[in-house]
C-alpha cells in the first residue's frame, strides 16, 4: 500500500442515496451509499466523494476507539494513476463499487433544500443531487460552514459559496476563539443590552479568550461607569486581579478529612426490612450505601431500588405484583419488535438505523468480561434484545452510542433480562440528558464543571485557562457515561450505586471529575501539558483509578464548599444551583428567575436571532470537537 495515498475523512453523512448525476453514473440512481468530505494529503486537495454501500455497512465500524467520533481516518490504496489525480478510479473500485467524485475547487457552490443536497459547477449548472435517507443536509452544510469552507449566500437561501482551501488544512477556529472583546466593547443602548454586558463580567468561565503571542491573558472587567477609562495594564489586570483571586481562594474552607464507612451487607439489609416485606428506613440504606456501597451478596436485589423498579415501602405482595406487571410489559415491547416484518423494517428508516447501530456496539461491549466472552455467547443476545427493547419503550431518544455501556454491568449483575431492562430505564431516567439529540445537557454539565473546579482549585483553573483547555473537553467521555470506561467493572458497580443514592447533593459525579483532575493537577502543570496531552494522560487513566481515594476527595471537596458558601456573605448563585441548593436571586428562598441567569444559553437567549444562531454554531463547534477528539 502507498503510504502517500491517503483520504482524511473529515466528515461522513450516512444514508445518501444518488438521484441525479453525469450519464456515466445513471445506473447509481435510487442506489444507497455514503457522502464523504475528504482531503488528498497529496496535493492537498478536498472534495467530495459518493459510494455506494449497504446500510448495515455505513453503520458499522471495526475500531472500539471511534465511539461517539465525528472524525476518522480512512486510508485506501491506489495506483499510480489516482495517486497522481483524485479525481480518477483504479479498475478494482469501478467494478466492486460506483465511486463519484468531485474535487471541491472545481465546485460553485451548494445548496441545500429539506433533505436534498445539489452541488454545483462553476458555471452554476447542477453537477448531482442526493437524497438525505439518514441525517439532515443541514447538518452536512453546517459542519462544512463552521470548518470555513463555505459561505452563505445573502441573497439566495440555502445555498452557500464555496471558498478557497488556503487555510482550510488546519483545523478552524473553535468555540474558544470567539471574541468576546468585541462584544463587550460594542456601544450601550438599551437597559437590557446594559443587562446582558454586565452580565458578561463573568463570561470567562464559559467561553474563554483567545490569546495573542507575548500577550497576557486577563479577564474581562465589568463595564465602566459613563466618563470613567479601564488602565488596561498588566499591573491593573494582573496583578491586582492575581491578588483578588488569591483572596478569594483564600476564603474557602479548609478540606475534612474523610474516611469511607463500611458496606450494606445482608445482615444490616435485614434489620431494615419489615414484617410485610417493606423497606423501612430508606434514607438511611442511601446513606450507608453512599458511605461504603454495597456487598455482593445483595447488591442485585438492591439495585433493584436505587433505580426504581422495586419501590421501597412496598410490601412483599406489592413487589411481587408489580414485578409481573412489568415483566409481561417488557416482553409485549419485545414482541413489537420481534414480530416487525421485512416490509416494515424497509419501511421505517429509523427503525433500522438504530438495529444496525445496536449490533455494531454489542459486539464489542465489553468483551474482555467472562460474562460477554465469545462470538455465540448468549448474554449477547440478551443484551442487544434489551436494547432494542428499550427502542420501543422510548423511540424519542431510541438507541445513542453509550448506552450499552450503561446496560452491561446491568445485565452482568442481574442477569434476568426483564429485570435488567427496567434498571436501565432506571438509570436512563438519570442519565436522560447525556443522549439529548442538541447536546444540551452535557454542555450544562461541562458550563457547571468549569464553574466548580474555578471555585475550588485556581491554580489548576488558571493552568488550564492559559492553556486554552478551560472548555473541559476531556472530561467528555466521563460525564457520557459516567466514568465506565474509568474503572473495572467491580469499582463502576460500587462507584455507580453511591451515586445513584443522590447524596449528597444531585451533581455529585461533577465533583467526582474535579476530585481526579485534582489529583492529577501536578503532572498537568509539572509537565507544562498542552490540551492535547491532557486529553492523551486523561484516557490513560482508565483502568489506573483508586475508586476509594477518588470518592473521599469528593466529598472532601464537597464538604469545603458547602461549608464555604454557607459561610460566605456572597450568593454564588451557580454553586448552590449546582449542590442543590434552591436560591433567589437575592440568594433566599426559591428558585432563581431567569432574568438573573448568567449561563452561557441565557447569554444565547438575550441575543438577536442572528447572533443566537452564530453562536449556537460556537456551541455545537465545541461538542464536536469533544466527540472527535476524546475517543482516539
Amino acid at each position: 500500500m502507498d503510504n502517500e495515498s491517503t483520504f482524511e475523512e473529515i466528515f461522513i453523512q450516512h444514508g445518501v442515496t444518488l438521484k441525479k448525476a453525469s450519464a456515466s453514473y445513471m445506473s447509481a440512481l435510487n442506489t444507497i451509499g455514503v457522502l464523504y468530505f475528504c482531503k488528498y494529503h497529496k496535493g492537498n486537495v478536498h472534495f467530495f466523494e459518493w459510494k455506494v454501500t449497504e446500510m448495515c455497512e455505513i453503520m458499522d465500524t471495526d475500531s472500539q476507539d471511534s465511539d461517539w467520533s465525528l472524525v476518522h481516518t480512512l486510508t485506501v490504496s491506489s495506483d499510480k494513476t489516482s495517486d497522481e489525480n483524485p479525481n480518477a478510479e483504479n479498475d478494482s473500485q469501478k467494478n466492486s463499487k460506483i465511486t463519484i467524485r468531485v474535487l471541491f475547487r472545481d465546485l460553485r457552490g451548494i445548496e441545500f433544500s429539506k433533505n436534498e443536497l445539489r452541488l454545483y459547477n462553476q458555471d452554476l449548472t447542477v453537477h448531482s443531487l442526493y437524497l438525505f435517507n439518514h441525517g439532515s443536509p443541514h447538518s452536512f452544510v453546517d459542519f462544512l460552514e463552521r470548518k470555513r469552507f463555505v459561505r452563505r449566500s445573502t441573497r439566495r437561501k440555502h445555498f452557500y459559496h464555496c471558498l478557497e482551501e488556503a487555510d482550510n488544512d488546519k483545523l478552524q477556529k473553535s468555540f474558544s476563539e470567539l471574541n468576546i472583546e468585541d462584544i463587550r466593547n460594542r456601544p450601550r443602548t438599551t437597559n437590557n443590552y446594559m443587562g446582558l454586558l454586565s452580565r458578561l463580567a463573568n463570561v470567562h468561565q464559559i467561553l474563554p479568550l483567545s490569546k495573542q503571542p507575548g500577550e497576557t491573558r486577563t479577564r474581562i472587567s465589568p463595564p465602566q461607569e459613563d466618563g470613567a477609562t479601564s488602565n488596561g495594564t498588566d499591573e491593573v489586570n494582573g496583578s491586582k486581579s492575581d491578588e483578588s483571586n488569591e483572596a478569594e481562594c483564600n476564603k474557602l474552607a479548609p478540606r475534612p478529612d474523610v474516611h469511607r464507612g463500611e458496606s450494606l451487607d445482608a445482615k444490616k439489609w435485614a434489620e431494615f426490612r419489615a414484617s410485610n416485606g417493606s423497606i423501612t428506613d430508606a434514607d438511611r440504606v442511601k446513606d450507608i450505601i453512599f458511605r461504603g456501597g454495597i456487598t455482593d451478596e445483595i447488591r442485585a436485589e438492591v439495585w433493584k431500588y436505587l433505580l426504581d423498579l422495586d419501590i421501597w415501602d412496598h410490601t412483599t405482595a406489592q413487589r411481587e405484583e408489580r414485578r409481573m406487571t412489568k415483566t409481561e410489559e417488557y416482553f409485549l415491547m419485545k414482541l413489537q419488535w420481534q414480530t416487525m416484518t421485512d416490509i416494515q423494517e424497509r419501511n421505517f428508516t429509523g427503525y433500522r438505523e438504530r438495529k444496525c447501530q445496536i449490533e455494531k456496539d454489542v459486539k464489542r461491549t465489553d468483551r474482555t468480561y467472562d460474562f460477554f466472552a465469545g462470538d455465540n455467547n448468549p448474554n449477547l443476545a440478551k443484551l442487544q434484545e434489551i436494547l432494542m427493547t428499550y427502542v420501543m419503550y422510548n423511540f424519542d431518544l431510541g438507541y445513542v452510542q453509550g448506552m450499552s455501556d450503561l446496560l452491561a454491568p446491568i445485565l452482568c449483575l442481574v442477569q434476568n433480562q426483564a429485570d435488567s431492562f427496567w434498571c436501565f430505564v432506571g438509570f436512563m431516567d438519570k442519565v436522560f440528558n447525556n443522549f439529548d439529540i442538541d447536546q444540551k445537557g452535557m454542555k450544562q454539565q461541562l458550563e457547571h464543571l468549569r464553574t466548580l473546579l474555578a471555585f475550588v482549585n485556581e491554580k489548576l483553573y488558571k493552568y488550564l485557562t492559559d492553556n486554552q483547555s478551560e472548555n473541559m473537553y476531556f472530561c467528555f467521555r466521563w460525564l457520557l457515561v459516567w466514568f465506565k470506561r474509568e474503572f473495572s467493572n467491580s469499582d463502576i458497580m460500587h462507584l455507580w450505586e453511591v451515586l445513584w443514592t443522590g447524596l449528597p447533593c444531585p451533581n455529585f459525579h461533577l465533583f467526582i471529575c474535579v476530585a481526579i483532575l485534582d489529583q492529577e493537577m501536578d503532572i498537568f502543570i509539572n509537565g507544562q501539558f498542552t490540551f492535547t496531552e491532557i486529553l492523551k494522560h486523561v484516557n490513560e487513566l482508565s483502568g489506573n483509578l483508586n475508586v476509594t481515594a477518588v470518592l473521599e476527595q469528593a466529598e472532601s471537596i464537597y464538604l469545603q464548599v458547602k461549608k464555604t458558601l454557607d459561610s460566605s456573605k456572597e450568593p454564588h448563585l451557580e454553586l448552590r444551583k449546582i449542590i442543590g441548593e434552591k436560591v433567589s436571586p437575592d440568594g433566599t428562598g426559591s428558585t432563581g428567575s431567569d432574568e438573573d441567569d448568567d449561563s452561557c444559553m441565557s447569554i444565547v437567549n438575550d441575543k438577536s436571532s442572528e447572533d443566537q444562531e452564530m453562536m449556537q454554531r460556537k456551541i455545537d463547534e465545541a461538542c464536536d470537537m469533544s466527540l472527535s477528539f476524546a475517543f482516539f
